[in-house]
């Protein structure tokens, strides 16, 4: 895969040959010629050997029946890496049945050219050829031969759009529609929290209980913090209550709902935070909580930098 985001020369713009999309110093790969053998299995792979690979290489050797892939989709692909220099199959993997994953964003726009030209245009189940010449360090050798890949396209999928932090009209919305959990604080000040029987909103909601009114916190700051965490099955996970004290947080290195959902609010704030999977530890965490999480968050203060 480093390969495949090396930049090996300049970039022009994409061309088409009777067979696909161009790119780069694409005659190297004239010869070219890709047998298809299926979703499972490696295709074969022809091509006068040795390649002079001189530049950065992109074609488009045959062309999928799929939908057009666009830019900024998430692809999958299967890969065949072969010996430029005799035609031998290095590695590939059909065998091991794991598609790689590409996404064609602008970090891949810039890094290699040749080839997001070529594949934003194309179409699921094309064969790609593509190559470069190995960049290696002044006088530095090595037994590694120059390669040719062809990737197959199997799929193209367009993200889903990220969540937003929703306005306060709209948090006040899902209040009135019953959708939003309910705080209630006992004699103590402790908090306790009390489902809705809905799926969790896909965006991040604010809901503030209490105004503060001390000094207005940005995601810079470090901060002190009451609060209690609940899973949206509602089993509490985590409570600075049970604790007896304030813990500090600074909201560059915590959860990104925490970091969206209490920047802007002053100190003395109390709020209710409902957080979606992707904004907080993902829906099959490692350490954390999974899923959907909701937060009720008191902020005793902004903590003074050292």
């Amino acid at each position: 895969m480093l390969f495949l985001t090396a930049c090996g020369g300049a970039s022009t713009p994409a061309d088409f040959d009777q067979e696909g999309k161009t790119a780069g110093a694409a005659e190297i790969l004239e010869s070219v010629e890709v047998t298809d053998a299926g979703e499972d299995t490696a295709p074969e792979v022809e091509f006068d050997a040795p390649l002079d690979i001189t530049d950065t290489a992109v074609r488009a050797v045959t062309e999928g029946d799929g939908d057009v892939i666009e830019a900024g989709q998430t692809l999958q692909f299967h890969l065949v890496f072969l010996n430029a220099d005799d035609g031998t199959v290095l590695q590939d993997s059909y065998e091991s049945g794991q598609p790689q994953t590409l996404q064609l964003t602008d970090q891949l726009k810039e890094a290699d050219p040749e080839l997001f030209e070529v594949l934003v245009g194309t179409k699921v189940g094309s064969q790609i050829a593509y190559t470069a010449p190995l960049e290696l360090p002044e006088g530095q050798q090595t037994a590694t031969p120059n390669q040719l890949l062809v990737l197959k396209v199997i799929s193209a999928e367009t993200p889903p759009e990220p969540p937003k932090k929703l306005s306060s009209e709209e948090v006040a919305e899902l209040e009135e529609a019953g959708q939003l959990p309910t705080v209630t604080l006992d004699g103590e000040g402790v908090p306790s929290i009390e489902f809705p029987d809905n799926e969790a909103p896909s965006d991040l909601v604010v809901k503030v209980i209490e105004e503060g009114t001390g000094e207005e916190i940005t995601e810079a700051d470090t901060i002190a913090a009451n609060y209690t965490g609940w899973s949206w099955q509602g089993e509490q996970f985590d409570s600075s209550f049970e604790r007896g004290e304030p813990s500090e947080f600074p909201l560059s290195g915590v959860i990104q709902g925490w970091t969206q959902g209490l920047s802007g609010l002053k100190e003395g704030a109390k709020v209710l935070l409902v957080i979606p999977s992707v904004m907080a530890y993902g829906d099959q965490a490692a350490q954390g909580p999974s899923g959907p999480l909701a937060f009720y968050v008191e902020i005793v203060e902004k903590v003074p930098a050292e």
